[in-house]
């Protein structure tokens, strides 16, 4: 359950004075509210005929400080941890004597230029969830700006990405280019849904400085070169596992790819109906028994089952080829979907898809990788098939990717496919 927080920050800063920024009563944590000391000095001079008298005097009065910060959290949750760690990055973003936050040092050199512009005031509304893997991410959102914080593996609270739009600067979360290897199986319910064919495979990408990103799916058919020897890249996954599925992917790209997203038809379903269904523009009208596919032509917002049907059919023209871009266009579908929640969403969406997916993403990556997708346009996004030749390779039907697919992968590099 996504939990929600609002607080407002005050960098306050003086000609000659560092900002103290203190956290105040946040649930059950009953602290007195700071004062500050005000000190006044007034100089009295006398004058005599033999001599001059100038009498100093000092006045110290004790008032209260200006919250600098102030937290409003739902009953139960705890965000002390996530909501400080968004304080110290603004406190070290308006004062330049301030410690840098426990940020990366990429994130920090981004941010660098916005630094020491004096007094900020910041009203933040924070959203947090936790993971399947028991980490922690929250994603703080202040007007136009953006910053995601991530707790694991028992650390403290990192900042791990931020775009202060408000102070003139972009986003920074990570390489501004990602590469994730996205997998369906064709796992049945009961089954054990990593360890099956590999029936939809996409490598998704984004280029969060062009705002444009890319889907290009392999055939599932397609004919590869594994450690066990020459297979269907579908069955790769049965025989040798993911992780060989996304070496093969690397070596016939050219790619790195940061690692895979992987789901079943059960979780499929799942994750398209806790989205409320996605919104597709069914090219032509379905009828097909085996991928249970019945559905008119034309814009319809399909929910799980209906999604999957309409990835699954592959007795339509073009085959299988045709299949896997009717997947690309249901991903791109799922994307302007998680857009319309808003950036603030993000840690919730994230828990619902590692709840119904495998990956060996870090909730840094899952969190980095979600917050660039937000910074795609899903009208900029390409979607694609590799080109290939249908054959046959003992007994079974195959396909081989063409030379047209290198100029395919050289075209990705960049997270981005040029028109055409």
């Amino acid at each position: 359950m996504r939990n929600r927080a609002a607080f407002a920050v005050t960098a306050a800063l003086a000609a000659a004075a560092v900002a103290v920024v203190t956290v105040l009563a946040v649930a059950d944590d009953h602290r007195e509210i700071p004062t500050a000391l005000t000190t006044t000095t007034t100089s009295t001079t006398t004058t005599t005929s033999t001599s001059t008298t100038t009498t100093t005097s000092t006045t110290t009065t004790t008032v209260p400080a200006v919250p600098p910060v102030t937290l409003e959290v739902a009953e139960g949750a705890d965000l002390i941890g996530p909501a400080a760690a968004v304080e110290a990055l603004y406190t070290w973003m308006a004062d330049p004597d301030a410690g840098p936050p426990n940020a990366p040092d990429g994130l920090l050199d981004h941010l660098a230029p916005g630094r020491g512009g004096g007094p900020l005031q910041v009203t933040v509304s924070l959203s947090h969830a936790v993971l399947s893997d028991g980490a922690d991410v929250a994603v703080a959102v202040a007007g136009p700006d953006v910053v995601l914080a991530v707790q694991e593996d028992g650390e403290d609270w990192r900042i791990v990405g931020a775009r202060l739009t408000s102070l003139g600067l972009g986003p920074w979360y990570g390489d501004p280019v990602r590469h994730v290897l996205v997998l369906g199986t064709d796992a049945r319910p009961h089954q054990v849904q990593p360890e099956l064919r590999a029936d939809s495979i996409h490598i998704v990408a984004a280029n969060v400085d062009e705002g444009a990103g890319a889907i290009v799916g392999f055939p599932r058919d397609t004919y590869v070169e594994a450690s066990y020897g020459s297979d269907k890249f579908s069955s790769v996954n049965v025989r040798s596992g993911t992780e060989e599925m996304v070496e093969i992917a690397e070596r016939l790209s050219g790619i790195d790819l940061e690692g895979y997203v992987l789901t079943g038809f059960s979780g499929f379903k799942r994750l398209i109906n806790r989205l409320g269904g996605v919104e597709v523009d069914v090219p032509f009208a379905m009828s097909d028994d085996p991928s249970n596919a019945f559905l008119d032509a034309g814009l319809q917002v399909l929910k799980g089952g209906g999604a999957l049907a309409f990835s699954r059919n592959r007795h339509i023209p073009g085959g299988d080829f045709t299949r896997s871009f009717h997947q690309g266009i249901v991903l791109t579908a799922a994307l302007t979907t998680a857009r319309e929640a808003g950036v603030g969403s993000l840690p919730h969406l994230l828990a619902i898809l590692t709840d119904d997916a495998w990956t060996d993403l870090s909730a840094t990556r899952l969190l980095q990788l979600g917050a660039a997708a937000f910074e795609v346009d899903p009208a900029l996004v390409g979607n694609t098939v590799l080109p290939g030749t249908v054959g046959t390779a003992g007994g079974a039907s195959v396909v081989r990717l063409t030379s047209g697919a290198d100029s395919v992968f050289e075209d990705l590099a960049d997270g981005v496919l040029s028109e055409g």
